[in-house]
């Protein structure tokens, strides 16, 4: 956490604009973390060899729905996320206070919401329903069962050959990724799962979103003075990823850095390119 710390201070001193979304970032990110020793994960089971089977087939481990939760962590963590977002900003403010009446009035159990917030979309029905902000639910409840949903993963991604993979979707949930990261001294390049984290290898000349590979339709842009940071493009689906080269950041966390260049984003999104999985922290 100290290097987070360290890095955030960094950038918000390079990108002042960044300043209020990485502070809130960065007290998410802690309360997260104080969770980790406290959470209650039983071991994820599988009969037979379907695990082998599975990953044999081209076939993620599991569904969102059967990663195993810590329910109580995951409200308590609920709680003092929305105490943290009282302070974000006035828009965040009074959705959580309309979050709050709403569990004071029980029209809603986020209890429950949390349970089905692993492998259902019921908390955007009931965002509709309640006039809530969906994506503002959508930050709350992700990052309140994130750390389950990683402790999960960290079960599972010791039995798999993530080098091999090499397949656009999570080979342990089956999400699309959300980044692409370039690692070791060769520039190998990972995708990182948008729902789990897992990472897994893939080729350099990949669209993850439909699997293309021809050269000549696949480019990149990145902005001047900050070649850490590619935009991939894709010619054939109009869709991008953004690659973060880790070689020169190494140690740092790539949600962060992808959060610290939501410029990147806007260009694309201005050069006609979308991004199949939004960032959540864009509201």
């Amino acid at each position: 956490m100290e290097k987070l710390r360290e890095r955030i201070q960094w950038l918000k001193e390079k990108r002042p604009g960044y300043e209020e979304i990485l502070d809130f970032y960065l007290k998410v990110r802690e309360k997260q973390e104080n969770t980790k020793a406290s959470l209650r994960i039983g071991p994820i089971l599988f009969n037979g060899d379907g695990k082998r089977a599975s990953t044999e087939e081209g076939l993620p481990l599991l569904q969102r729905k059967d990663f195993p939760l810590d329910i109580e962590a995951s409200f308590f963590l609920f709680q003092s996320l929305c105490q943290i977002g009282k302070d974000a900003n006035p828009y965040m403010a009074e959705q959580v206070r309309n979050i709050e009446s709403a569990q004071e009035s029980n029209k809603i159990d986020f209890k429950e919401i949390l349970r089905k917030g692993a492998g259902g979309q019921e908390w955007e029905q009931i965002g509709d329903e309640l006039g809530l902000d969906k994506k503002v639910l959508m930050l709350l409840i992700q990052n309140s069962i994130r750390p389950s949903i990683e402790a999960g993963m960290r079960q599972l991604v010791g039995e798999l050959d993530t080098e091999a993979w090499l397949k656009g979707y999570c080979p342990i949930c089956g999400s699309l990724p959300h980044l692409s990261l370039l690692k070791e001294e060769v520039g190998k390049r990972f995708l990182l799962c948008s729902f789990c984290s897992c990472e897994w290898r893939i080729n350099r000349l990949f669209c993850p979103f439909c699997s293309n590979r021809e050269q000549e339709s696949i480019h990149y842009f990145y902005a001047e003075g900050e070649e850490s940071y590619h935009i991939d493009l894709c010619e054939k689906c109009h869709q991008y990823i953004k690659t973060i080269d880790l070689r020169t950041i190494e140690g740092t966390d790539p949600s962060l850095e992808d959060l610290a260049t939501l410029h990147l984003d806007i260009l694309a999104s201005q050069r006609g390119y979308k991004r199949p999985i939004l960032n959540p922290w864009i509201m």
